[in-house]
């Protein structure tokens, strides 16, 4: 007869499933920001006063740089701030998988005294 049969599967230690849960977590909270960002960049581009309204622009008469650049500056701001968003959401999310594909190892190497 097999012995394998009458041998109950080993559950995963406490350490584990609270590291994976962490990590899903986190990854869950960068996916969040990345589609903030996405979401807020679509709205941008599809209404464009949304970046710069039209009533900043319409009274002036833009004759040099130094008129042009207010408008400039919170345009340029405003990408930033999207760029910087999708960059820390993909780091939050790249983290937070890091996290629950680490889990079990380091819980392994710590049983183990390594």
């Amino acid at each position: 007869m097999d012995d394998n049969l009458n041998e109950t599967p080993e559950r995963e230690p406490a350490e584990q499933t609270a590291g994976r849960f962490v990590g899903l977590f986190v990854f869950l909270v960068g996916i969040a920001i990345l589609v903030l960002t996405f979401a807020l960049t679509y709205q941008l581009f599809q209404n464009p006063d949304a970046i710069i309204s039209t009533r900043e622009i319409s009274g002036h008469k833009f004759v040099n740089w130094t008129d042009w650049t207010p408008v400039i500056l919170k345009v340029a701001l405003r990408f930033l701030y999207l760029i910087a968003m999708g960059y820390i959401g993909s780091l939050i999310a790249a983290r937070g998988a890091q996290f629950f594909f680490s889990a079990r190892r380091e819980v392994r190497r710590v049983s183990a005294g390594d």
